[in-house]
């Protein structure tokens, strides 16, 4: 993975270009009169920031191109407004969005000017004002001023802590690739998590303002209290609207979806073999500077820091007297650590790494994750209650950033599969939404909510720091990297040990694809010299030089780069390719592509030496030329015939024939001496399972 983003990253320093043109396009169209609610600028933006901090980009091009597209946005949105005047509201695509114009003209009307300056920050107004700006007529002069200057200003705003994060990162690349790796994509995940709650707060549910209001019109028709109730809780013009529509739409997604999952997690299916496959890259990334800071956020999560914040919370709620809202929390948190327990006990799931005892020992659902999503959830929902939504959407952008980075710990730690901490945040959220639904409509109960927010904060601080004082060594220790290694002996390895590895390589996905079709013991570098004689050479890797062969159409097979896969997690030790025996100019037909990857099981020789055992595989990709521009390999055949596979040929190999007929080749230092008469003869093999080593790790 590490090797993966590099390239990438390379590429994109490698094509300034290619740069500018994005941030200009994305900064443009993120300013276009309603057509920008809809474009991920921020996004891409900060994307462009942390290539700069990288080293990747020059910062002057990237700002001005990105100041450029900002001005050239709000100009097209003012020149639109200007035009169409208050025709803009009957005319189509625009009157779709009547309801979002007239928010914007009254906003207009609340700031003035200014608010062209001020609108460019605040999403959900942002691709409205401008455009507002030219119906109403103000000058074009100072427009241009205040678009120009707010531009400047919301570039550096936007690029800023990208630039700020890429320079971190430069500097942990320098101590570690796999550390700067990690904490990448925990940004990344977290970045993405707020976005999506801001957009949701922030654009979507405006934009379902009219429906909203017909819903209510239809209610209002009825005259049970029911629907008189439902009628008043979901008008646009009530401010707790808003959250019982979230609230209730969480309750339809996240309910389901912890079904659905429930049900997937029996052993040696498509999510059992994802879990298993997740966890062996993480695992693979983990080092000591990252086991430190993820144990240190994870301990955010005991139990102990958990309930002592609960208490806290519950006693000050009732304090100033909000007995409902302080009850519906202690029954959250009660039902919350009474349910976890007997979901694991249901299930039987176990987990990766043995750490724990008793129910705990158990691992679906994650009770860190749940217990997080509860109590700050919550808390985030008391302390946003009646707030306007970009209140809402800076309360929920701090607490959505906790959890997510409590439940990533726990996959990186190796505590937990990646479904039990999704099952997790989905029984956490659908009790929050249980939460924020009954009590949307309490009103009458003073809480205090900054006073709320300071002492959670407080609490969290003061015995989370106590308990990493006294307990981080010992959880340290408890987390420590922990990969099971499988040691067979040669005799076992030959006469059937073989059948404990995968047949078909399991993609992240936990999909099954080629199957593999080789098993080779000791370094792969001798299996690359033995091959060489039949054609194989290393594949050459990804650079701008080997990029551009993708798009000349006349490019030999050998001589561009294969496309990574993963076996299981893991990135392939060994990539070998040799183009196609009748492609004699080496321009036309395919390539052979074999692989190598890693797995957890060694093998011992009569000496003693223990040897690595590898898993691989050896397709066929045919390589397309549309127009004769461009090449582009395809894997047209996962299995090659008998007399195609020259692994059948290389001395000291040993083949065996599993239960479907196909056969596998295990060589290898460990493999170079005769049979034992005791192996079972090939129509003996008993049937080997698909995906074994996926279920056992």
């Amino acid at each position: 993975m590490t090797d993966l983003l590099n390239q990438l990253v390379a590429f994109i320093g490698e094509n300034p270009t290619l740069a500018n043109a994005v941030v200009f396009l994305i900064a443009m169209g993120e300013a276009l009169f309603i057509v920008g609610m809809f474009v991920p600028s921020t996004v891409v933006l900060v994307g462009a920031g942390t290539l700069v901090g990288l080293g990747k980009l020059d910062p002057w091009p990237i700002l001005l191109w990105t100041t450029l597209g900002a001005i050239a946005g709000d100009a097209i949105s003012y020149w639109v407004g200007h035009v169409y005047k208050d025709r803009i509201k009957s005319v189509w695509p625009f009157n779709r969005y009547r309801t979002l114009v007239e928010r914007g003209e009254a906003y207009f009307r609340q700031h003035g000017g200014k608010s062209v300056f001020i609108g460019r920050f605040v999403p959900g107004v942002k691709a409205i004002v401008p455009g507002i700006a030219g119906m109403v007529g103000m000058p074009v002069g100072r427009f241009t001023f205040i678009n120009v200057t707010s531009a400047i200003a919301w570039a550096i705003v936007h690029l800023g802590p990208g630039v700020i994060a890429g320079t971190a990162f430069s500097a942990l690349g320098a101590i570690s690739g796999r550390l700067a790796t990690v904490l990448g994509v925990l940004l990344v995940l977290l970045f993405v998590a707020v976005m999506i709650a801001r957009w949701l707060i922030l654009i979507v549910l405006p934009l379902y303002a009219g429906s909203r209001l017909r819903t209510v019109e239809w209610l209002g028709r009825h005259e049970n209290r029911v629907s008189r109730w439902f009628a008043r809780m979901l008008d646009p013009a009530h401010p707790r609207s808003a959250g019982m529509i979230v609230s209730a739409l969480l309750l339809i997604v996240t309910v389901p979806l912890f079904v659905a999952l429930a049900a997937a997690i029996s052993p040696d299916n498509g999510l059992s073999r994802a879990d298993t496959a997740i966890r062996n890259l993480f695992q693979d990334l983990r080092t000591p500077v990252g086991d430190d800071i993820m144990t240190f956020i994870t301990m955010l999560g005991d139990g102990v820091v958990i309930a002592a914040v609960a208490a806290v919370v519950i006693a000050y709620l009732f304090a100033r007297k909000a007995w409902r809202r302080a009850t519906g929390l202690m029954i959250a948190i009660a039902g919350a650590a009474v349910f976890v327990p007997l979901f694991k006990m249901l299930f039987q799931r176990e987990r990766p790494i043995d750490i724990y005892t008793g129910a705990d020992a158990l691992s679906f659902p994650s009770g860190h994750a749940t217990l997080t999503v509860v109590l700050f959830g919550i808390v985030a929902v008391l302390v946003a209650h009646d707030r306007s939504p970009l209140t809402k959407a800076g309360i929920f952008s701090l607490a959505v950033p906790l959890i997510g980075a409590v439940a990533f710990s726990r996959i990186y730690l190796g505590a937990h599969w990646m479904s039990d901490v999704v099952g997790g945040i989905t029984f956490g959220t659908a009790m929050v939404a249980a939460f924020a639904f009954v009590f949307g409509s309490v009103h009458n109960e003073k809480i205090g909510r900054w006073s709320l927010a300071a002492l959670t904060a407080a609490t969290l601080s003061v015995v989370g720091g106590i308990h990493m004082a006294r307990n981080f060594d010992q959880a340290r220790e408890m987390y420590r990297p922990s990969m099971p290694v499988e040691i067979l002996s040669a005799d076992e390895w030959l006469s059937g040990g073989w059948q404990k590895l995968p047949t078909h390589r399991i993609e992240l996905s936990g999909e099954q694809e080629e199957p593999l079709i080789l098993q080779w013991s000791g370094d792969p570098q001798a299996l690359a010299e033995a091959l060489a004689q039949d054609g194989y050479r290393p594949a050459p890797g990804w650079s701008l030089v080997t990029f551009t062969g993708f798009l000349t159409g006349q490019t030999a097979a050998e001589d561009l780069p294969t496309l990574p896969r993963i076996q299981n997690g893991r990135g392939a030790d060994l990539v070998l390719v040799r183009r196609d025996g009748d492609d004699t100019d080496g321009t036309q037909g395919g390539r052979w592509v074999l692989r190598l990857w890693p797995t957890r099981f060694e093998v011992m020789t009569q000496t003693g030496e223990r040897l690595p055992l590898r898993v691989g595989s050896l397709i066929h990709e045919r390589i397309l030329r549309p127009l004769n521009e461009l090449s582009a390999p395809r894997a047209d055949r996962d299995l090659p015939q008998a007399d195609e596979n020259p692994l059948n040929d290389l001395p000291g190999i040993v083949l065996r024939m599993r239960r479907d007929g196909s056969t596998v080749a295990l060589g290898g230092p460990a493999a170079m001496r005769p049979a034992n008469p005791a192996d079972p003869l090939p129509d003996q093999a008993p049937a080997s399972t698909p995906g074994a080593e996926g279920a056992a790790q």
